[in-house]
């Protein structure tokens, strides 16, 4: 029967705990979600507009300072330009130039011409210094004059003299003229030199876009992505054509690497958003996509020309939106996507920033999730309190309880006889259980300790009975000593064990054998076999085996042939002594022949056998009782 008692205590802590935890659960519940619903509604409107602003200030100091390279890049091209320009009106009519342009030249391909690599390695020529300059001049309609031979060599003094100072700001210096000729100033890539010989600049749209019939107006500008496939690489590039009396003369240029773009303007801030570029004409600029080898033969991207439909989007969103401001913010435009529109000033590009709007909302979520936090500390600490005091009075018991009965599910019986985890004197239903599990478990470690001796037992019996045959399984029934499967597992040991090099393998052979059973009889052959085992056993320092019939293997643990030699003569010796009489043969007793090899261990057992099986027929050829 139950005790009436104790079904009273159970039900009035079960209804006491119960009630203090639902009423503590709820209020604080409640004041979480007031505390937190203000805190939302009062900061969240304000922190998402807060980070949209701040993104937008911090991308405009960027692209300020970025803008103000990709201006300087602008003013380098003029100063190439106008000292080219100077330089050209004054020494165009010097016949030095063309004579200089005939001597630095060779044509490479038919038709082509190009400036000698001693130029790119670097070569004095008078008193200036000429390196990282190749000079392509491709296919053309008409042969090379003497006014484009000293225009070319006065590019390329002028190339020589200012592309240095701007290598840190570009990825290359060069100067393009409409008659098919480039010429490039690089410390990483002899472009002029690797041209393909069939390249026409004028054919793409690039050095195109400098032409008089492409763009009438003259004006300078910078291309739209394209890739380099001479260079190998994405670039956009600046160009100012250079006019003289109606004659386009040249362009200025500067290359600028995707890569470059990409680590000062796209990826200068984090990995969650995406950032590219735009001109105004409908053309790439930058973007971290990586483009597939596709483009490479497309010469400028235009938007209607990508595969991914997202930068066409974008571009008719900057049209829509960025016509008179300069700066745009779309939300979800492209769906999960914030949209920041911002225009460089002075290079008329688009600068396009994607921000998942997702991430907006959750860095926005930050201060009201700070006011909840505090309000969830307050419950912990409230709720930590609770614990305490149901740790202290009804779960540290239980779990005591708990403990031990996991003693006694692992077996640890003697513990929970000492256990001081709950002595017995406790008042309450918890210290009748705790007496209860000490009597079980002063009965079952009895039961164990009894099983425990008789598996003892039984375990010792079935050891000596496998150590019986173990010996059984590697002795020999007749002779005693060890078998073949005992010799066959020792060479194998030796084998695994390749630096223990110091043993030595003898194989003998009693001599004249089959005429001793014959004629003396099998059990008389099994006498003399057991005599010869006990004699050769004897010696120290020698594992014998009875390796097959009247054969005898020995490993002995010498390092030498001349040791080795000594202890097999001894044995011979010894069987000789043992004056065992045999008629049949010529030493009138039987004796026994050795064969010695010292074992090597990387070597396989089938070859340490024959070595040594080798040997044995040399001592029996030679007539016995000896060792070879």
């Amino acid at each position: 029967m139950r005790n009436p008692l104790h079904n009273r205590r159970v039900r009035f802590s079960r209804r006491l705990t119960t009630h203090l935890l639902v009423r503590i659960s709820f209020w604080s519940l409640l004041a979480v979600l007031i505390i937190t619903t203000i805190g939302f509604v009062i900061s969240y409107k304000h922190a998402k507009e807060a980070l949209i602003t701040a993104l937008i200030e911090d991308t405009n100091q960027h692209l300020a300072r970025e803008s103000e390279h990709f201006r300087t890049v602008e003013q380098s091209a003029t100063v190439l330009a106008e000292r080219f320009l100077t330089r050209y009106q004054e020494f165009i009519n010097d016949d030095r130039f063309q004579e200089r342009f005939d001597r630095w030249y060779t044509e490479t391909e038919p038709g082509v011409v190009r400036l000698q690599p001693e130029f790119y390695d670097g070569i004095r020529q008078g008193e200036t210094w000429f390196e990282n300059i190749t000079v392509f001049a491709g296919p053309r309609t008409n042969a090379i004059s003497d006014e484009l031979k000293a225009r070319v060599t006065i590019a390329q003094y002028v190339l020589n003299e200012l592309a240095p100072a701007w290598l840190q700001k570009v990825k290359n210096t060069h100067i393009s003229m409409p008659e098919n000729i480039m010429l490039v100033y690089s410390e990483t890539q002899p472009w002029g030199l690797v041209a393909a010989a069939d390249l026409v600049i004028t054919d793409y749209s690039v050095v195109q876009s400098t032409l008089m019939e492409y763009n009438p107006e003259r004006k300078p500008g910078w291309t739209g992505l394209y890739y380099d496939l001479s260079a190998d690489f994405w670039t956009i590039t600046y160009q100012h054509p250079v006019d003289y009396q109606g004659q386009h003369l040249m362009n200025a240029s500067y290359d600028i690497a995707l890569s470059d773009i990409i680590d000062r303007v796209i990826q200068y801030q984090s990995d969650s958003d995406k950032r590219m570029l735009f001109n105004t004409k409908g053309q790439l600029i930058a973007s971290p996509e990586t483009l597939s080898e596709s483009y490479q033969q497309r010469g400028v991207l235009d938007i209607d020309k990508l595969s991914n439909p997202e930068y066409k989007a974008i571009y008719q969103l900057i049209e829509a939106h960025g016509a008179d401001t300069d700066h745009f913010v779309l939300r979800n435009a492209l769906p999960g996507e914030l949209l920041i529109g911002q225009k460089i000033s002075g290079l008329n590009w688009w600068h396009v920033t994607l921000y998942p709007y997702s991430q907006v909302q959750l860095q926005a979520l930050q201060g009201p999730l700070r006011i909840s936090l505090a309000t969830i500390g307050l419950l912990i600490f409230i709720l930590l309190i609770v614990y305490w005091l149901v740790s202290r009075h009804v779960s540290r018991p239980l779990r005591q309880l708990a403990n031990m009965a996991m003693m006694i599910g692992e077996k640890n019986y003697a513990d929970v006889i000492s256990s001081k985890h709950l002595q017995e004197h406790v008042r309450s239903e918890v210290g009748l259980l705790v007496r209860s599990f000490r009597t079980m478990a002063s009965r079952l470690l009895a039961h164990q300790q009894n099983l425990e001796k008789l598996v003892a037992d039984r375990t010792a019996q079935l050891a000596a009975a496998n150590e019986a045959l173990e010996q059984m399984a590697h002795l020999d029934g007749l002779t005693g000593l060890r078998n073949r499967r005992a010799f066959d597992k020792d060479m194998a040991r030796l084998s695994a064990h390749p630096h223990d090099t110091n043993t030595t393998l003898l194989l003998g052979d009693l001599d004249k054998f089959k005429p001793f059973n014959d004629n003396y009889g099998h059990q008389a052959g099994d006498e003399a076999l057991k005599n010869v085992a006990k004699c050769l056993a004897n010696f120290e320092q020698v594992r014998v085996y009875r390796y097959g019939g009247e054969e005898i293997a020995v490993l002995a643990d010498v390092a030498d042939y001349t040791a080795a030699k000594q202890l097999a003569e001894a044995m011979c010796k010894a069987v000789f002594d043992l004056n065992i009489a045999h008629k049949h043969c010529e030493h009138k007793r039987l004796t026994i022949s050795f064969g010695v090899h010292l074992v090597v261990n990387d070597s396989s057992i089938e070859a340490n056998i024959q070595a040594v099986d080798k040997q044995l027929y040399e001592a029996k050829k030679a007539g016995g009782n000896c060792v070879r």
